[in-house]
């Protein structure tokens, strides 16, 4: 057995000089450190917690996320609750937020509602309404959904406490008109008086104030900045306002009176009148039903299994049916691809939000924030990467934006010409908003699908500053440009308003811009640059009238699109196609690696607050 003494550590070198004594330390010196010490380990110790709860919720997010559906009962009602307009893409899991479920996008939603009509499990179903915030547009895609799924043979009834308690219920209640039976809480109201549009002009108080806004549009129609510039509506703006609202009024006008036994005269006065009592609605047939959602689910119970306290037997959260439907599809087809062909592959990518370089310059820029932007660096490689993959047969763009900058735009198209120019096919889904920059980008589609509702169109460029001098004035702040290099050196400064010389070349910008433009859905469209100008001109239309006049080629939605996209590749239907989604959203541990990144975003969003004092072009 080995002594002791040689099993210690001992150092490789060592000296037979004995150390010298330390100098006693003062005990405030000594109490000082002990603390500071103690100080670093607690910093640690948070720091080492945060940590590990990050990645513990990445963990529990994805282990959790991918457990496999629970398995359907043999008969069931499915039952959602609707509490805000969908989602276009899944939002990426927050740190903050890891257990929650994410909510169903906009074509899950739809998709799951039409696998659940031809499920013979499936009885019926029962939504809690609880928004006045839907997006026509999606209420379109929704409601088309619903009466699919009525068309099957199955019940479908909407519960709502109250339609548009807070104003704007007009929306909800298009969705609600296309349910079987329409329930109101006995102290509910429901709301529909109509559309109004408000739009607040500054210009006066701007002038008060010593600020001086100076934006050049191209053109008329162009109106983003009409409430800084003006102090009263444009008759352009004022005409294109009132035939939006006019297209909104047609198109509930032709589908809201017949789903509730009315005529089209009947329903417009109860929306002149616009609001109404529980009782009110009952009486004029806007609610089937006032009463609670305790009793309609037992009867809903009764009616299915005979059992009014069945509930929790034959209720199924769409959510749920949702995961365990698509699991059994899955399964389905893999057992179908193992003894017959692949299915055609098709990459829907999406743009949604506004169309930006990169989400660090949306966040530098401090005007667009959140996670709603189509960034060019993310979408355009998405598109390129599908056209490099010969699996993929074809390309559907999805676009939900309102527009943006121009240079994304074109680096967005481009990658759409460059895709089309390997054969790839490049059809267009426009969601809620495809306008400015979000038509160009949508420009070269072969086949461009929108809803009734949707608005698009905007083909125009604006851009300019405010100067505040005068401001500076009041405040008795002078700033000293007299000292500078180039004669438009203080273009982009906030402090001066833009010289003779400035503002030409900022339109002979906008000019290029908004020709580059009309260049390029002239090619797309198949038109000449003036047959363009003449429907272009800044104008924003709805997805019906941009049918007539060119700019869209099919109404419809998602489905429709990918729909036509399997009839083109030979397929029966978007069932019978291998759809993948790009870009892909980041893992959870991609997501960790961007926020220990993130101070790097912060520190160039703290230099780069400046940039709200240069002048910008927008489409």
């Amino acid at each position: 057995m080995l002594n002791r003494r040689f099993t210690r550590h001992r150092s490789l070198f060592s000296t037979s000089v004995p150390r010298a004594a330390e100098p006693s330390l003062p005990l405030w010196r000594r109490g000082l450190s002990m603390l500071w010490r103690g100080f670093r380990r607690f910093c640690f110790a948070i720091g080492f917690l945060m940590v590990l709860s990050m990645v513990l919720g990445i963990y529990s997010a994805s282990f959790f996320g991918k457990q496999a559906a629970p398995a359907l009962p043999a008969q069931m009602v499915l039952y959602a609750a609707l509490r805000e307009d969908p989602p276009e893409i899944v939002p990426e899991i927050g740190f903050g937020g890891s257990f929650a479920a994410p909510p169903l996008t906009a074509r899950a939603l739809v998709d799951t509602l039409d696998r659940a009509a031809g499920d013979a499990r499936v009885k019926g179903m029962l939504v809690r309404l609880e928004t006045d915030g839907l997006s026509l547009a999606h209420g379109q895609e929704i409601r088309n959904a619903v009466k699919r799924f009525r068309a099957a043979g199955k019940f479908a009834y909407v519960y709502a406490p109250s339609i548009g308690e807070g104003g704007g219920g007009l929306s909800a209640y298009y969705l609600a008109s296309a349910f079987e039976q329409i329930w109101l809480q006995p102290l509910g109201i429901v709301s529909i008086g109509g559309v109004r549009a408000e739009i607040p002009f500054f210009r006066a108080a701007l002038d008060k104030i010593g600020v001086l806004p100076q934006f050049y549009k191209r053109h008329e129609y162009k109106t983003a900045y009409e409430s800084a510039t003006n102090t009263a509506i444009s008759p352009e703006n004022r005409q294109m306002v009132r035939e939006l609202v006019g297209d909104i009024r047609a198109q509930i006008l032709a589908e809201v009176p017949a789903d509730r036994g009315l005529t089209a005269a009947q329903f417009e006065a109860l929306v002149d009148k616009g609001l109404f009592t529980a009782p009110e609605a009952l009486q004029s047939q806007l609610v089937t039903q006032v009463g609670y959602a305790d009793v309609l689910v037992e009867n809903i119970s009764a009616a299915v299994t005979g059992d009014r306290d069945a509930a929790e037997e034959v209720f199924v959260d769409l959510d749920a049916y949702a995961a365990a439907s698509a699991r059994e599809e899955s399964e389905r087809r893999l057992v179908a691809e193992a003894f017959g062909k692949a299915r055609p592959k098709v990459a829907l990518v999406y743009a949604v939000g506004a169309i930006m370089d990169s989400r660090t310059q949306a966040r530098a820029s401090g005007v667009f924030m959140g996670d709603e932007i189509a960034a060019a660096d993310e979408v355009a490689p998405a598109i390129l990467e599908a056209a490099e993959d010969d699996a993929v047969r074809a390309i559907v763009l999805r676009v939900d934006s309102p527009g943006g900058s121009p240079l994304a735009s074109e680096t967005i198209l481009r990658a759409v010409q460059k895709a089309q120019e390997k054969g790839k096919r490049v059809i267009v889904s426009m969601g809620a908003v495809a306008a400015s920059g979000g038509y160009w980008i949508s420009a070269y589609g072969e086949r461009i699908f929108a809803q009734p509702a949707t608005l698009t169109g905007s083909i125009g460029v604006l851009g300019g500053k405010v100067s505040a001098r005068e401001t500076w004035a009041k405040l008795g702040v002078s700033w000293n440009a007299e000292v500078q290099w180039g004669a438009n050196a203080g273009m982009w400064s906030l402090n001066t308003p833009f010289s003779a010389s400035e503002a030409e070349r900022i339109n002979a910008m906008l000019d290029h811009v908004y020709a580059s433009f009309l260049e390029r859905v002239a090619k797309g469209r198949k038109m000449s640059t003036a047959q363009v100008d003449k429907i272009a001109r800044g104008r924003v239309w709805s997805g019906v009238r941009a049918k007539e006049i060119g700019l869209v080629d099919e109404i419809g939605g998602l489905r429709e699109a990918l729909d036509y996209t399997a009839a083109q590749l030979g397929a029966k239907d978007r069932g019978a196609l291998e759809i993948e989604i790009l870009p892909r959203p980041k893992t959870p541990f991609e997501q960790l690696a961007a926020l220990l990144d993130g101070s790097a975003g912060v520190y160039e969003g703290l230099r780069m607050q400046a940039g709200l004092a240069r002048a910008f072009s927008s489409v």
